[in-house]
């Protein structure tokens, strides 16, 4: 079982590392950076498994041929409030971004957006696309359906993704509200990692292949995952799979899975407030709303009442003073697999374990170190005569030398 004290990277070294892995994927440089900045951004913010985690399944799909590293997202269909685009099998995240930008775009000509995404790949951390929204002033919504993990309620068969939704609103003057969650009560990554660490789950967020709700993972990994909140969390997870999946005319459920996947879709809206009324208004009526909130009542033992997305700001900024941010032992071990595969060298890390081309190195010091002990032996073999000749002077000596060591005792 792997430690459990997180690996400490430098920022720097972790972007570095990230962008040589998807360039060793297949990426072309031209996009390296772009789709390296979603996983970057989510490790800053202290949700690494939308981070460096979700970056080693995407480049083992660019790896496997289900993510095509060549493809571009193309606008295939449009009227003033509405867009279709073809994703190509590209990188998600590049028809993530390109479909916020153009939301924004049509929605602040004509108040509302729609655009939807198909034959695409995983866009991973939502909230990522929704911020760029709010951030042009504008209310962004997103929705997309993953593999099957989840149960319906009353069911035991994986028959839903974790089906995440992301919303965010602009504030004024300061960070947008951002909500990023999954409908499913945990992630399957999660119980993955409480395998690997040999620890429990919390009560109801799976069951095993009885149907029975467990905390043991290993048996939550041959059941499904719950869904959130029982069946209000059902409820969100299918409408998610249907926006996201049949509007868009992409593939749900176990049509997601296999070796030859069909087209993943995902749903992107933006609203312009001006639409309905002064938007300085708007932000100003959503920040004196929050400011309301947070000053409310707090419960026993809570220090502070906050918001969506201001736990992962705060975060973000802790990560970049500190300049490092951590990994999990068993992320990291499976980093050293993966790069060790594409032949990407690792960053020098204190405690972690060493990247594969410097293993050559110790064994220069093995044979230096057989080389001491012998020259030790020889000198120790001649220092008994040495001592024998100047013994009769050492007396002397000794004596001198003791009074300045008590006055040295005396001046700490």
């Amino acid at each position: 079982m792997p430690s459990a004290k997180p690996v400490t990277i430098k920022n720097s070294d972790l972007r570095s590392l990230m962008e040589r892995l998807i360039k060793a994927g297949g990426c072309k440089p031209d996009t390296v950076s772009t789709v390296a900045n979603v996983f970057y951004e989510a490790n800053l913010r202290g949700i690494p498994i939308q981070g460096l985690n979700h970056l080693l399944g995407f480049v083992r799909n660019l790896k496997s041929g289900k993510v095509n590293p060549d493809g571009k997202p193309k606008l295939v269909k449009e009227g003033a409030g509405f867009a279709m685009i073809e994703g190509n099998k590209g990188p998600g995240v590049l028809a993530g971004i390109y479909a916020a930008d153009v939301a924004v775009e049509k929605a602040k000509k004509s108040g509302f957006c729609t655009v939807g995404i198909t034959n695409s790949a995983d866009i991973y951390m939502v909230g990522f696309y929704v911020e760029r929204i709010a951030r042009n002033g504008l209310v962004g919504l997103c929705f997309t359906d993953a593999t099957p993990a989840v149960h319906p309620t009353g069911g035991m068969e994986k028959m839903l993704g974790t089906n995440p939704i992301g919303i965010a609103v602009p504030t004024k003057g300061g960070d947008p509200i951002v909500l990023d969650f999954a409908t499913s009560a945990t992630l399957l990554t999660h119980i993955k990692y409480a395998a690997a660490h040999g620890t429990k789950l919390p009560p109801d967020v799976a069951i095993g292949p009885d149907g029975k709700m467990t905390t043991d993972p290993n048996l939550a990994l041959q059941g499904a995952v719950s869904p959130l909140g029982g069946h209000k969390g059902f409820g969100l997870g299918l409408s998610v799979a249907l926006l996201s999946g049949a509007l868009v005319g992409g593939a749900m459920g176990h049509g997601l899975a296999g070796d030859k996947p069909g087209p993943k879709g995902h749903l992107f809206m933006a609203i312009d407030p001006a639409a309905f009324g002064d938007p300085d208004s708007f932000r100003k009526g959503v920040s004196a709303y929050v400011t309301e909130v947070k000053s409310s009542r707090k419960a026993p033992g809570v220090k502070e009442i906050r918001v969506p997305g201001e736990r992962s700001f705060a975060e973000r900024e802790r990560s970049l003073k500190r300049g490092t941010v951590e990994i999990d032992p068993v992320l990291w071990e499976n980093t050293i697999k993966l790069a060790g595969e594409l032949g990407v060298a690792l960053p020098s890390l204190g405690g972690a374990p060493k990247a594969k081309p410097a293993a050559k190195k110790p064994a220069k010091k093995a044979k230096a170190a057989k080389r001491r002990p012998a020259a030790r032996k020889a000198k120790a073999a001649k220092r008994p005569a040495k001592r024998k000749a100047s013994a009769k002077r050492k007396p002397a000596r000794a004596a001198k030398r003791k009074a300045p060591a008590r006055k040295a005792k005396r001046r700490r």
